[in-house]
Formats: C-alpha cells, sequence, structure tokens
C-alpha cells in the first residue's frame, strides 16, 4: 500500500509538472496583434537606419496582419527600406511585386514613382546607363499613363527629359564613335535615331550637324545641305550652326562649280 501511495504522488506531480508547463507554453489566445504599432516601430527603424531590423519586422507583419491592409503596406515599406539603404535594383523587385498585386491600391501611383526613381538613381555616365535609363523612362511614362492625377506629375516631367537626354547622348556616344572611325553609314544611322527618338534633347544640334558632315563624306551633297540647313533654322544661335553655315557655303560653292 506505501509503495502504491507513492508511486500516485509521483504520477501527480509528473502530471502537474505537465500540465504547468504546457499552460506555460501555450500562447494566450487573448494577445492581438497591432499591425498598425508594429508598422510605426518599422518606419522608426527605417529612419535610424536599421533596415535589415526593418524588413524583418515588415515580412512578420505581411504574415500577421489579418486585415490585409497593413500587410500592403509593408510591401511599400520593404521597397522604401531598400530605397533609402541606396540598393535600388532591390527596391525595384519590391515595387514591382507590389504593383503586381495591388495595381488599384491607393497607394499605387506612389508605389510606381519609386519604381521608376530606383532606374533613375542608377544613372551615371551616358555610355553605360542606356538601360536603366531607358527602363526609367518607361515607368515614369507608366506613372503619367496609369495614375495622371498622381501628385507628381511635375517632377515626372522634368525626370523623363533628363532621361531622354541621357539617351540620346548614349545614340550620339555610338555615332560619334563610328564617325571618328570612318564608318559613316552606321554612324548617320545612329544620328538619325537620335534626331527621331529624342527630338529637342541637349544632342541634337550635334548630331545634326555630325549627320550633316557624314552625309557630306559619303557623297551625298545635297542631304548634306538639306541637313545642314535644319540644323541653321532650328538651332540659329549654336556654334554647331555658326559651323554649318561655312560648311554649307562650301558645299554650295562646289555645287555651283
Amino acid at each position: 500500500m506505501r509503495k502504491i501511495s507513492i508511486l500516485l504522488i509521483a504520477l501527480s506531480v509528473i502530471s502537474f509538472a505537465c500540465s504547468s508547463q504546457k499552460a506555460a507554453t501555450k500562447p494566450s489566445n487573448n494577445i492581438i496583434f497591432d499591425a498598425e504599432a508594429a508598422l510605426k516601430q518599422t518606419n522608426e527603424k527605417i529612419e535610424k537606419g536599421y533596415y535589415e531590423e526593418a524588413r524583418q519586422a515588415l515580412e512578420d507583419i505581411k504574415t500577421k496582419d489579418t486585415s490585409g491592409k497593413y500587410a500592403a503596406l509593408s510591401q511599400i515599406r520593404i521597397g522604401d527600406s531598400y530605397f533609402e539603404e541606396g540598393l535600388y535594383e532591390e527596391a525595384a523587385v519590391e515595387y514591382s511585386r507590389f504593383l503586381e498585386i495591388h495595381p488599384y491600391h491607393k497607394y499605387a501611383y506612389y508605389a510606381q514613382y519609386q519604381l521608376a526613381m530606383s532606374h533613375f538613381k542608377q544613372i551615371k555616365t551616358p555610355d553605360i546607363s542606356y538601360g536603366v535609363a531607358m527602363k526609367a523612362l518607361e515607368e515614369f511614362e507608366k506613372l503619367q499613363v496609369r495614375y495622371p492625377r498622381n501628385p507628381y506629375m511635375d517632377v515626372t516631367e522634368s525626370r523623363i527629359k533628363m532621361c531622354r537626354n541621357v539617351l540620346a547622348e548614349y545614340e550620339f556616344y555610338v555615332g560619334q564613335f563610328y564617325f571618328n572611325k570612318g564608318s559613316y553609314t552606321p554612324a548617320i544611322q545612329r544620328f538619325n535615331a537620335l534626331i527621331e527618338k529624342y527630338p529637342n534633347s541637349k544632342k541634337e544640334s550635334d548630331a545634326l550637324f555630325h549627320l550633316g558632315l557624314s552625309y557630306k563624306n559619303i557623297g551625298n551633297k545635297e542631304k548634306a545641305l538639306e541637313i545642314l540647313n535644319m540644323l541653321i533654322e532650328k538651332y540659329p544661335a549654336t556654334k554647331e550652326a555658326n559651323e554649318a553655315r561655312k560648311l554649307a557655303a562650301s558645299l554650295g560653292n562646289e555645287k555651283g562649280k
């Protein structure tokens, strides 16, 4: 009897210990995840430069926010954290992901603008930035078409102009490369592409002058004169126009002989 009593006591102690352990590890059903407060905390982390911590917390909000309201905002803020850190390629991926899932969200215009800016921020010199400049231009134009009432319209216009200038400079850079080699036919193709795709760019007057020279160098004097006169008419006060007048006069004299 004494052995049985000791056994029962031992079993009772073990049972109590196990139930206590379960009670201690069992999550309380009364705890409600405050997504709004959590998002506010991540914003503070981003402001302080704790980007990786912020992203981990934002991913947590995406999985725990049952309303979906803060999960969507968290996706944008993940993009923002990369953008603020200067990791623009990663930022572009996150903004694109948001737009794929929430194209009609009230902050979709912001994500679209930030996506364009993520490409724009990667533009450096024209000779190495053609791809990102083209991508930035495409995304800025999407912003104008898809979200015409966005608050970034004025700044977007200036950004588009800058992208076009970079692309025009790249076309001129390649055209001048062929021109300097004496490969005038591919040079003509590049200069024409610049003029057709990016009218009124900073390099247009330069491109017109080199285009006129290229036609002259392949023996097409009539086309050379046409282009040079176009340059003189459109950009009369430029140094290229002054050079074009001299060259046109020379070609006119040759034509008259």
